[in-house]
Parts: C-alpha cells; sequence; structure tokens
C-alpha cells in the first residue's frame, strides 16, 4: 500500500492551513483511490467551501473533500479525488492520458 505521512498544506477557499497528513492509496475492485486524515488548528473550517486542495513537500497536489470530523477538533477524514499526490511517479506517468 502507497502512504504518506507528514507536513502538507491545504488550501481551503483563500485560506493556506498547515496540517499533518496521514493519507493512503487503497485499492479496490481494480479502482485505486486515495483518503486519509489531516490535523489542523481546531479553528478550522474544513466544511466552509467544498472541494479544497492539498500540496505536500514536492509540489504535487490532489483535490479532496472532508468526509467526516467533529468541528473543532482540528481533525478531519478526507476523500481524494483524482491521482493521489504521493506515491510513485512512474506509475502515474504510465497512467498519463
Amino acid at each position: 500500500m502507497t502512504t504518506y505521512q507528514g507536513p502538507a498544506v491545504a488550501f481551503i477557499g483563500c485560506d493556506e492551513i498547515p496540517v499533518t497528513a496521514d493519507l493512503a492509496v487503497q485499492v479496490g475492485r481494480g479502482l485505486r483511490s486515495w483518503a486519509g486524515s489531516l490535523e489542523a488548528d481546531p479553528s478550522v473550517d474544513w466544511y466552509d467551501d467544498g472541494p479544497a486542495t492539498l500540496r505536500l513537500p514536492d509540489g504535487r497536489e490532489g483535490e479532496f473533500v472532508a468526509t467526516s470530523g467533529d468541528a473543532g477538533s482540528g481533525s478531519v477524514e478526507i476523500r481524494g479525488s483524482g491521482p493521489a499526490p504521493f506515491g510513485e511517479k512512474e506509475r502515474e506517468a504510465e497512467a498519463g492520458p
């Protein structure tokens, strides 16, 4: 399983939020998806503006939506959309257009 644990930045609306990410690629029925959790300041409103973008330190980005988490906790579960912004770059390039 491909995973990422470490620092990232979430872009929600016009806000740039430093986070700690715990992410994994999941494979089911031949389909790949990515999901995980983010930890940030408890004041972050994860549900404010719909889809958001996650940027990892190497510059790769992925869109995500918050799927669960308690307001004011700073913790949220997410589900990614599109290719995972972590893992093997070669495999993503092979999947190309």
